[in-house]
């Protein structure tokens, strides 16, 4: 055991005595030209080397830099600069003075994949046709053949084709790969903008071997959580795993075998696309449970009232002030099919819900929106301008069968009427948000409700029971319980009304029609129902009497303390109870011989 002890610190005094030999009689600035000419040779970029390069020998040799840049032939900036650089080389080849670097570490750099930073042919020179670039053309641009590469604390600026940028910051990149260009990676980062937060971490597997013509990448965990304004308040979070494979020259990506966690929704499928010279995707998922309710930003506080969206310029702000979703729907050429089997939106349980649609110079051309609600039918089609301040909205919805109280419970309408809708339209309108819906939107539909029900609010019992104080020769005593019949209209939306001149049906010994007006802003109603109810019995004279008699009720003032108006009622203080007397007198004045005055 001591012999095996003593071995040990031999070694140990060699190789610190050699470590320092080596360092004392190497000097690492010797390898300043031949790092400058490789990566030159390489990739075309002039490497920039600020001040001294020096060893360091623990825990492992490598050589220290401070400020480092590459720069594109042409370009105006750097395309990475970084503080600090930390080469890690193997020992054997310094003894022959060659430099092999295992593993390149570079803290607090700067990335940027923007027009100033690419490469800039000078004046003059001939330019290859774009569909004639040669693998030998591709690989004069970066290659990777670094056994490790890390970047940490950094910042990468990416810049789209409409010179919109996205600044990924607290970046930190690890990757390791072998000899045959298989490895593992290992990728966080944080993006920020216009209040909108991006925290993202990547693990996976990487195909190097055809770079730089295609990189794939095998991601086996992926977790992220977005949040800020435009989105829940909760954010939005979860993880995904899939296939991804990236195509630089063609700025092309695929993403295959896609499982992705939303909140409490999945999604599965492909998503494939293009970045420059716009973004172009193309995506068809698939999903058992979709929740919008909890992936969409709410559109308005509990009073109904808007949420004003207040951006603040930050210190380093992009060019476009509007949120990513809104910019990249301007000028992103999309083609997206989801298929749901269950959804949740704004309360309404929807199944089988389809959506194709496709964008296209700033408008969305919404194709199929449909599904099911309960046991009746909707589709949605319609089109999306994103090219104005607010989306200008225009749907041709088509309702059928569709239960009337989550439409009710969505237009935060008092839940006194039910029934079934079925409705065919025209609607157009500026925003999304619940309030952009109720207070800008403008169109007309024709419109049938089928089975109505007003709940606590029976109308025909209403006029019964005021009739029936009045006077108790006669009762409404129908041959069946009590139904009435479905309405048929057409409706009217202006910015913030909604009015019905005429819902009439006939049925079961009634006819009755409806007409008023809903205001959206001050949240008020003013509604009349006309009912002429048959089905009296008793004195044949007021039978005969109320049998011809139209008696409205009126519902009024706002909606969380409706007031109503029964004429019926106003027997009590004589009114109605005059006018039956006035119209009684006129018909027996008519018919003297039947009804002789009694002295």
């Amino acid at each position: 055991m001591r012999r095996l002890i003593t071995t040990l610190a031999i070694l140990l005094v060699v190789v610190v005595a050699g470590m320092t030999a080596l360092v004392m009689l190497v000097n690492p600035n010797d390898f300043r030209g031949y790092m400058v000419q490789q990566v030159a040779k390489r990739s075309g970029y002039q490497l920039q080397l600020s001040g001294d390069l020096r060893w360091h020998v623990w825990p492992r040799l490598s050589i220290l830099s401070d400020q480092i840049s590459l720069t594109a032939p042409g370009a105006t900036v750097p395309a990475v600069s970084a503080e600090n650089m930390r080469l890690d080389v193997e020992l054997f080849p310094l003894l022959s003075h060659q430099l092999k670097v295992s593993q390149v570490l570079l803290k607090n750099a700067v990335i940027r994949d923007i027009p100033a930073a690419a490469r800039e042919l000078p004046p003059g020179a001939p330019v290859a046709p774009e569909d004639g670039m040669s693998s030998a053309s591709l690989t004069r641009g970066w290659s990777f053949d670094i056994a490790q590469l890390n970047i940490a604390d950094s910042l990468f600026i990416w810049q789209d084709a409409q010179g919109n940028q996205i600044n990924f910051r607290d970046l930190n990149l690890s990757i390791r790969q072998d000899q045959v260009k298989q490895g593992q990676f290992e990728f966080s980062t944080r993006v920020s903008r216009n209040q909108q937060n991006l925290q993202l971490t990547v693990n996976g597997h990487l195909d190097a071997s055809q770079y730089p013509q295609q990189l794939a990448l095998q991601v086996s965990q992926a977790t992220y959580q977005a949040s800020g304004v435009d989105l829940p308040a909760a954010g939005i979070n979860g993880q995904a795993e899939f296939s991804a494979s990236w195509q630089p020259a063609a700025q092309y990506f695929r993403l295959s075998a896609l499982k992705l966690q939303a909140n409490n929704s999945d999604f599965s499928g492909e998503i494939a696309g293009q970045l420059q010279p716009s973004l172009s995707l193309h995506a068809r998922l698939t999903s058992v449970n979709t929740d919008f309710d909890h992936l969409l930003a709410a559109g308005g506080n509990s009073d109904g009232q808007a949420v004003v969206r207040v951006v603040s310029a930050p210190v380093i702000a992009d060019r476009d002030d509007l949120p990513l979703q809104d910019s990249w729907l301007r000028t992103a050429d999309m083609d997206v099919s989801i298929h749901s089997e269950n959804a949740l939106w704004r309360g309404l349980q929807l199944k089988n819900l389809s959506l194709q649609a496709t964008t296209s110079g700033g408008i969305t051309r919404v194709a199929t929106l449909n599904g099911q609600s309960g046991d009746g039918h909707f589709s949605l089609p319609g089109e999306v301008d994103w090219r104005s301040t607010l989306p200008q909205v225009s749907l041709r919805p088509q309702l059928q069968n569709i239960s009337l109280q989550p439409v009710l419970a969505f237009l935060q309408l008092p839940q006194a009427f039910a029934g079934e809708v079925t409705l065919q339209g025209q609607f157009t309108g500026n925003g999304f948000t619940h309030r952009d819906i109720l207070t800008g939107w403008q169109g007309q539909a024709s419109i049938r409700v089928t089975h109505p029900n007003t709940g606590a609010f029976n109308l025909q019992q209403m006029v019964s029971d005021a009739v029936a104080v009045n006077s108790d020769r006669v009762k409404y005593q129908p041959e069946q319980t009590p139904v009435m019949p479905s309405l048929d209209g057409d409706l009217h939306l202006t910015p913030g009304i909604l009015r019905f001149a005429s819902l009439k049906g006939e049925g079961n010994g009634l006819q009755m029609d409806a007409a008023g007006e809903v205001d959206f802003r001050q949240r008020t109603m003013d509604v009349t129902f006309n009912m002429l109810m048959a089905n009296w019995k008793g004195d044949s004279r007021l039978v005969h009497l109320l049998s011809g008699q139209v008696i409205p009720i009126r519902f009024y003032g706002p909606w969380d303390k409706l007031s109503y108006s029964l004429p019926v009622t106003r027997v009590l203080n004589g009114d109605f109870r005059n006018e039956l007397k006035s119209r009684f007198n006129q018909w027996r004045a008519q018919n003297p011989e039947k009804h002789p005055t009694h002295p």
